[in-house]
């Protein structure tokens, strides 16, 4: 049998991503209208013929929209393919998507020493859901950190405690790896009912070697692996080819692409008893998606590999770029962090994780998430100005972050428009100790724009935050 590796080559070589998602949702032969674009179905439920059955449309019966719904089916059976897995099942939101991996995967175990292996960075509402949906019922959550070297900066420039295989700790130790996680649990007789991976880790953008993931996971007797491949999407890697269980996707994002709509999606890799519990769970949950949003995230998936593509290429040379123009203006007083950005010069631990990355995304495409992470640097510009300082870290970037031209410092990402936003003032509380975002990083959604303006307007609000960070301080 092929590595997983090389199925991901072939599910790559056989599959013309373009030619898919402009026909899948939109095939006039399978449609009894014959309609070009795909037709939005808002009926609520549907009529039995004289013989009392019920129609059938595609792969489905229908009879109540709830759970089945025409618009709906197409978008799923688009993504479905895209991702190659076996079916696919679209929600109301991201978080919906996440609450029905909770409940058909950790809910439906009988195993009461199970517990949720999940990582300590990441997406921040995810991870506060899978805490308190299990607190709720009294499921452990032992957390791990990706399974690659990683940059955790603070104020002073440092680059912070990687994670340790040899070290010593308690069962929830912060620097534990997936493997060390789980296997320590395995020895106390315990295995994971759920391995939640997010790939690559919002918003210092690690990418975990799933292969690994799910050899360990395997090993380990753990049960769903769910990867969260909202940022790479399908045209940058396929989860399922490395045996992931489940892919789960924010559609909100780069699925859609275009801001208005709000989704979520799963994909399986097999139809199996725990499948049947998600989608029973989003049948009776009611966490179902409107035929009028299904047919939004049609239309923006018709165009998603021309958009990530766009997207990905601006994003390496934004990254590229922007982190020559730092070096020459603060010298050591920040990095960049992409996940295909190499560079031998700048900090060795962003760089240890880049053949794991190409071997993920064997099409040379990364992806449009990066994030600019600054240090204190005002002590080398003036040297008087001794010690580190949070709060005018914090000060530099949010100024910098509604000063870019071409750039809205707005929540969200993967739409066509450039986003920028200063993610430790959104998820860290004042005063926070140990945060889990650095007080100076700035995450940013490459859009569609001219690559060349959108580094310019970073240029300018770099120029406009540092000139208001520097006066104010040469002022004091």
């Amino acid at each position: 049998a092929p590595s997983p590796v090389a199925a991901l080559a072939d599910a790559f070589a056989m599959l013309d991503h373009g030619t898919l998602l402009v026909r899948g949702a939109a095939d006039a032969a399978d449609d009894p209208t014959r309609s070009v674009i795909q037709p939005i179905y808002p009926s609520t439920t549907y009529a039995r013929d004289d013989a009392h059955e019920l129609p059938r449309f595609r792969d489905r019966t229908l009879c109540y929209a709830r759970p089945d719904n025409p618009s709906v089916r197409a978008c799923e059976r688009t993504l479905r393919d895209l991702e190659r897995g076996s079916d696919c099942a679209l929600f109301s939101s991201g978080m919906a998507a996440v609450n029905a991996v909770l409940e058909g995967a950790v809910r439906g175990t009988s195993d009461a020493s199970s517990f949720v292996c999940s990582p300590s960075r990441g997406y921040f509402a995810v991870r506060a859901r899978i805490r308190e949906w299990c607190a709720a019922r009294g499921v452990e959550v032992v957390e791990y950190d990706p399974d690659v070297p990683y940059v955790i900066c603070d104020v002073d420039g440092h680059t912070l405690a990687r994670r340790d295989e040899d070290a010593k700790g308690t069962a929830h130790h912060a620097g534990r790896s997936l493997k060390r996680a789980l296997e320590e649990e395995a020895v106390r007789g315990r295995k994971a009912a759920l391995v939640w991976v997010e790939s690559p880790a919002n918003p210092t953008w690690d990418v975990m070697d799933l292969e690994q993931v799910v050899a360990v996971a395997r090993a380990c007797d753990a049960g769903c692996v769910c990867v969260d491949s909202t940022v790479l999407t399908p045209i940058c890697t396929k989860p399922l080819s490395f045996g992931v269980d489940v892919v789960m996707h924010s559609a909100t994002k780069y699925l859609n692409g275009h801001g208005d709509v709000v989704a979520g999606a799963l994909v399986t890799r097999e139809c199996d008893d725990q499948w049947q519990r998600i989608l029973h769970e989003r049948k009776l949950g009611g966490a179902t998606m409107g035929s009028m949003d299904a047919y939004l995230l049609s239309r923006g998936m018709r165009t998603l590999e021309l958009r990530v593509r766009r997207q990905s290429e601006s994003a390496m040379w934004i990254a590229h770029e922007f982190e020559q123009y730092l070096r020459s203006r603060i010298p050591h007083g920040a990095i960049v962090l992409y996940p295909g950005l190499q560079n031998d010069t700048t900090v060795e631990s962003k760089n240890a994780h880049y053949d794991i990355v190409n071997r993920m995304c064997p099409n040379g495409v990364y992806g449009g998430m990066l994030s600019l992470v600054f240090f204190d640097f005002l002590p080398h510009l003036y040297p008087e100005h001794t010690g580190s300082n949070l709060s005018r870290v914090v000060k530099f970037c949010k100024t910098m972050a509604v000063s870019c031209d071409y750039w809205t410092c707005a929540t969200s990402l993967g739409g066509f428009e450039s986003l920028i936003e200063h993610r430790y003032s959104v998820e860290c509380a004042p005063g926070e100790k140990e945060p889990h975002v650095p007080g100076g990083l700035l995450r940013l959604s490459v859009g569609l724009e001219t690559k060349e303006d959108l580094l310019a307007g970073l240029k300018r609000g770099f120029d406009i935050a540092l000139m208001d960070v520097v006066g104010a301080s040469v002022a004091t």
